[in-house]
């Protein structure tokens, strides 16, 4: 099977609700055949940062340019966002967080809480090193602390989509009665519901034979 070509930064959809989870979210169709990584490379890595407020418009970061610090860029992104998705989807599950990705967890937060700062309104603010390509994932760890406090004491609830198939994605449900099922109607829901009218018109179907 051909693999598709990338899709654009813009037209990537951001259903999770918190910033940590689109993160987690940014392998297109996880369990798929062929899965489609957003980040694929540092540019694109780059371009979803802006695009998702994990880096915000008056910052920089400098991208590596040889091969090899390309490549270390790439897999840190790489292995935060599967520590994320891990214990993200250990929450949704009501399961205890995997001991691994709890000490890659902290190993980040711990450097993000060092480049905190008060600014002079009072403000904690994240500074990093000009131009430090991993502020990104600074950002990111830092929100997965406040999702899962939002999650803990009710304000959100942190959910797989039913779309169990293919899809894989995690979401925040913050609605009213807590019974969003699909990280997007429009496509997961819709498709999950398509699927299941196939099915009963299948059965329907040999039944009448």
């Amino acid at each position: 099977m051909t693999r598709p070509s990338p899709r654009p930064i813009s037209a990537i959809r951001l259903d999770g609700g918190r910033l940590c989870i689109d993160f987690a979210n940014s392998i297109h169709d996880r369990f798929a055949a062929i899965a489609e990584d957003y980040l694929a490379t540092p540019d694109r890595y780059e371009e979803w940062a802006r695009r998702t407020g994990a880096l915000q418009a008056d910052e920089a970061i400098a991208l590596p340019q040889t091969d090899a610090a390309r490549a270390g860029l790439m897999t840190d992104i790489r292995a935060l966002r599967a520590v994320l998705f891990g214990i993200l989807a250990a929450q949704a599950d009501h399961a205890a967080l995997p001991a691994s990705a709890l000490k890659a967890a902290n190993s980040w937060l711990l450097k993000a809480r060092q480049d905190q700062q008060l600014a002079s309104d009072g403000q904690l603010l994240l500074r990093t090193q000009p131009g430090d390509p991993h502020l990104p994932l600074k950002r990111i760890a830092l929100d997965l602390v406040d999702t899962l406090a939002l999650h803990r004491t009710g304000r959100l609830t942190l959910k797989h989509c039913a779309n169990q198939s293919s899809c894989g994605w995690l979401f925040a449900d913050t609605s009213k009665n807590g019974r969003r099922r699909w990280c997007s109607m429009q496509t997961c829901g819709v498709a999950s519901k398509m699927f299941a009218m196939r099915q009963r018109n299948a059965s329907d179907g040999a039944l009448a034979q």
